[in-house]
Parts: structure tokens; sequence; C-alpha cells
């Protein structure tokens, strides 16, 4: 089965900052949120564990075979956010890929515990964003998702082939295991992430509606809403993982503060 990337050009055209559905109820997992990388770096053998890198360690490690990871670690459910459960093969396949970018791309390896909070952290946290979009009616219809993958379809037709978000957009289809947007934008993984998402914009708008414009404080408003959704505790986890102050943690690593 196909699956959405999570590409940065989407997120962009999107306007938002979010990523993560359910039944049995999983979010979906940017299990495909590396393929660009590996189409532009030499193939290995594929790796199956998570590499246990040293921190302060600047040596690269291999982009994890997301599809052959297995979990070893964890429950079967990690964590319960109402009807929704996130896996333990969910957050063993974002620990690596949260890994990965630490060490290969922001250059600050950390500890496995630290991977777990974060990534964890993150998947609870869009759980409670989509129970907060459907209990507050901002749920997006499949015609108002392809509404707009379609006027996203145009304006992509509008750009000249050499502009970087056509590119991007051309490559997102591809990695898709699609041969043309017609049969992208008309997928229904497509259609089912790009409600997700525009739903979470719906809500994120409502949120930054009486805020100041402003990128620091629209940026603030919003992680305040988050941390709020995370401090009131509406979930069950079921791993030795504190996720309160992720995000706080994450940027401190990153900036280094």
């Amino acid at each position: 089965m196909k699956r959405i990337l999570l590409s940065s050009v989407l997120l962009l055209l999107l306007n938002l900052i979010l990523t993560g559905c359910g039944q049995k109820v999983e979010q979906p997992a940017p299990t495909n949120i590396l393929k660009t990388l590996q189409s532009m770096i030499p193939k290995s053998n594929s790796h199956t564990q998570i590499v246990q890198a040293t921190v302060g360690s600047t040596t690269n490690i291999a982009i994890p075979d997301l599809k052959n990871i297995k979990n070893t670690k964890y429950p079967d459910v990690v964590a319960e956010i109402g009807d929704t459960q996130i896996t333990g093969l969910q957050l063993t396949r974002e620990v690596a890929i949260k890994q990965y970018a630490f060490v290969n791309n922001i250059k600050k390896p950390q500890d496995e515990s630290f991977y777990e909070k974060i990534t964890l952290g993150l998947l609870v946290e869009n759980a409670l964003i989509d129970s907060e979009v459907k209990r507050q009616g901002f749920q997006v219809t499949t015609d108002e998702a392809r509404s707009y993958l379609e006027q996203q379809k145009k304006s992509m037709a509008a750009l000249p082939d050499d502009d970087p978000a056509k590119e991007a957009y051309t490559q997102t289809i591809k990695d898709n295991g699609f041969s043309n947007s017609a049969d992208y934008i008309c997928s229904p993984e497509t259609i089912k992430f790009t409600q997700i998402i525009l739903g979470r914009g719906k809500l994120r708008s409502l949120v930054l509606y009486s805020i100041p414009a402003g990128q620091n404080e629209a940026y603030k408003a919003w992680q305040d809403y988050t941390d709020k959704l995370i401090n009131q505790g509406n979930y069950k986890i079921f791993i030795p993982v504190d996720i309160k102050g992720f995000q706080q943690l994450e940027e401190k690593a990153t900036h280094g503060k």
C-alpha cells in the first residue's frame, strides 16, 4: 500500500508546522519521510536495528530501513488517546527517524531516552490535536480535500519546471509510487492525509485568531495550546516515558540552550 510522504513542500503549502490517524486507530507514521534522502545517497545494506549513537559523536548513521524495522523493545500498544492507539512498532520507526535527524542532520546525537520522549510526545500530541479537531467539528470532508489537492495541482502546473516547489512536488508524487499528479491526488491515502492536515489547520487558525501578527507570537500561542493538551493528561501511556516538556527538551537540544 502506498504511503504518504510528509514532504516539506506539502507542509509549506499547507502553512502548517505539524504532522500525524487512526482505527486500531494508529496515526499514520511518516514512514516514507526519508525516501527523498534515500534516493540521493548510495544504497547500503538494510538495517533493522536502531543504532545506538554515542552522545556527542558526529559519526553519521545509515538511513533506517523503515519497512523492515522490527519492534523488539516495546509492547504492542504504547499509548492510548481515546480510540486511537500508538503501537510499539510505530514508536520504533519514529525513534529511528528522529535519531537519524539528530545524528546526520543536526549533528547533535542524544541518548535513546531522549528520542523516546520527544517522539512519543509528538505522537500523543498529534492524536490529542486530532481529537480536538473532531470534538470541535473541524473535520475536513473528502470533497474539501480533493478541492484543495486540485488547486495545489493547478498551482504547481503554473510554475516553471525548474521551480524548487514544483520539483519537490513532482518528487513527492514519484516517491509515493505514482506516475502522475492525477493519480496521486485521487489516491485514498493522499486524500485521507490531506483531510487530517487541513483539519489541524482549521483548529490552529482558531487558536491563533486573536493572537497579534508575528511569527513568535503565533508559535508560542500554538505551543501553549498543545502543552495544555499534554498537561491535561487525557491519554494513557504504557511505558515508563514522561512526555511532558518534550517540545522544550527538543528545542534545547537542537539549539544548544
